[in-house]
């Protein structure tokens, strides 16, 4: 699900050559648990988003490469809520547009590929689709993105551990880990695709209490499949113990974030208290229906 925490990307002409990029991205959302930023070489934070650049302007066949990238971020870094995806979208989009191009989504897609392989090894692609069509997908394959049309919004919260990793590093460890247990996992990515198929039904169907325990059990699968982390699976708890009707990690785990389902309004905000006051920091979200949108200058 796409929601209402944006990347901003503003592309203009500069003087010399090749392309400089500069990111607002508050220092908060790179600090760990010790409170250091977890990038500590700036390099390494923007080559991806100029990888992204350079193969926008090399796929729209222009030579004047002098751009400035300026990009401001209101997402978490490395807390599975698809920041890299999101960024890299957005300079995509913007980079074609200031050449006077409106790329098809199909084709922002593919060439959001090359930063995120850069960053995450072999990504899904599951980020960037979400990012580029917007609203909710079911999304198995690049070649197999469904349109998910919820009968309703549901109430949801994600929750900041402020635990932040590498998705790379934390694929590996999975990898290695469904080697060693290869029938437990066959078991567990079987169910875990019946839990995905039972959401979109859910969310179709207005029935969030459904869409809560499932939820629930897929937290439970991933915690046995080796991605939680202990306060990952404490603020799952407490959001339970609040009045959540569901609650489980997202992306790669490891640390990240906690998303919850709530029945009402006034429950996620007595939710967002509790995890507040146990070390989390809440966010109150909602579905974005627009997906990636570029503006002339």
């Amino acid at each position: 699900m796409a929601i209402n925490l944006y990347s901003h990307v503003q592309v203009v002409p500069k003087s010399g050559s090749g392309v400089s990029v500069t990111a607002d991205i508050p220092l908060r959302f790179l600090a760990g648990k010790s409170g250091n930023p977890v990038v500590t070489d700036p390099v390494e934070l923007l080559r991806p988003l100029q990888l992204a650049a350079e193969a926008t302007l090399k796929h729209v066949g222009s030579n004047n490469h002098a751009l400035q990238v300026n990009v401001e971020c209101e997402i978490p870094v490395a807390a599975g809520l698809g920041s890299s995806a999101s960024t890299t979208v957005a300079i995509i989009s913007a980079v074609a547009r200031s050449k006077g191009i409106e790329l098809s989504k199909k084709k922002i897609f593919e060439l959001a590929f090359v930063p995120e392989n850069f960053l995450h090894g072999k990504p899904s692609g599951v980020d960037q689709a979400t990012c580029i069509y917007g609203s909710t997908i079911q999304f198995s394959r690049p070649s197999n993105v469904k349109t998910v049309r919820p009968k309703k919004d549901p109430i949801l919260l994600v929750c900041d551990t402020g635990i932040h990793h590498a998705t790379r590093t934390l694929v590996g460890g999975v990898v290695q880990k469904s080697k060693n247990e290869k029938k437990n996992f066959r078991n567990y990515l079987a169910k875990v695709r019946e839990i995905s198929s039972g959401v979109a039904r859910s969310l179709r169907e207005g029935d969030d209490d459904h869409l809560g325990t499932l939820m629930d059990q897929n937290h439970e699968l991933l915690r046995k499949i080796g991605v939680s982390h202990p306060k990952l699976d404490h603020l799952v708890e407490v959001a339970r113990r609040a009045g959540a009707l569901g609650a489980k990690r997202t992306g790669a785990g490891g640390g990240g974030c906690v998303i919850v389902l709530s029945p009402s309004r006034v429950v996620r905000d007595k939710i967002a208290r509790v995890l507040r006051r146990e070390g989390g920091t809440p966010y109150k979200i909602s579905m974005d229906t627009s997906g990636v949108e570029s503006w002339p200058a």
